[in-house]
């Protein structure tokens, strides 16, 4: 099971009208690429015609499950938040790959920035998430990267902590982030290990990691994925979301 990243409406995303960078490429190769994940809700307009005649519940369109848990939402978000963003079915999107292993590396380096130097045993990125800094770094409500390593699921542009978990669309709860927050956190966690131009993040982006790269380099490549994506987010006011 791959990750990608979705910055864009979440009427579009739960619609399926989108691609990830893999279909992206595969289309322009003419190459079909397959990408399997759960079931969304799409409702054929014949489906939506028998359903009206047989007096059948048709399950509503994405646009109004969006806007239906959206009115909720604010029951579980912290007291004052605005939750507020653009979402429209055709709205624009973006995306990039950073792959469970990058992921893992990056929300890893932020662990060990905050760690005791003795608990920093740079494990293996596939096993990041019994690492003890890890383990230890979710788990402090102080900590400096939490809407980052809160096993966020969903980060809305909007302007609160701490990170909560509520009922999705579809499927289960997740933890829902500021990617506000998250901005300032990878901002603070680049000043913190790298210091890296943005001319340099783009570089790391599009030369990639590829599995198995040592922890620095896969961090870095997730780095700059989530770092590009985020700015992409707050600057047009989109929602950000792992898809796997």
């Amino acid at each position: 099971m791959g990750l990608d990243v979705y910055v864009g409406p979440l009427s579009r995303y739960y619609s399926g009208q989108w691609e990830t960078i893999l279909q992206q490429l595969g289309r322009q190769s003419g190459l079909h690429v397959e990408v399997v994940r759960p079931t969304q809700p799409k409702i054929s307009p014949v489906s939506r015609l028998i359903g009206r005649l047989t007096g059948h519940r048709v399950p509503p369109d994405p646009a109004t499950l969006v806007a239906k848990w959206w009115a909720t939402l604010c029951t579980h978000a912290p007291v004052g938040a605005l939750l507020m963003w653009n979402d429209s079915v055709d709205g624009e999107y973006f995306t990039d790959k950073p792959a469970w292993d990058c992921y893992g590396a990056l929300v890893l380096r932020a662990a060990y920035d905050e760690a005791p130097p003795a608990q920093r045993l740079v494990a293996a990125t596939d096993k990041w998430s019994k690492d003890p800094s890890y383990v230890n770094a979710i788990a402090n409500p102080a900590s400096r990267y939490r809407h980052l390593i809160a096993n966020t699921e969903l980060w809305l542009p909007v302007e609160f902590d701490p990170p909560f978990e509520a009922p999705m669309p579809v499927g289960d709860r997740a933890v829902i982030g500021s990617s506000v927050r998250l901005l300032s956190e990878l901002r603070a966690l680049n000043q913190n290990c790298w210091r890296a131009s943005d001319g340099d993040i783009d570089g790391w982006r599009q030369e990639g990691a590829e599995y198995g790269a040592p922890l620095e380099r896969s961090a870095m490549f997730g780095f700059a994925v989530f770092y590009t994506l985020a700015c992409k987010s707050t600057a047009l006011q989109l929602p950000m979301k792992l898809d796997y």
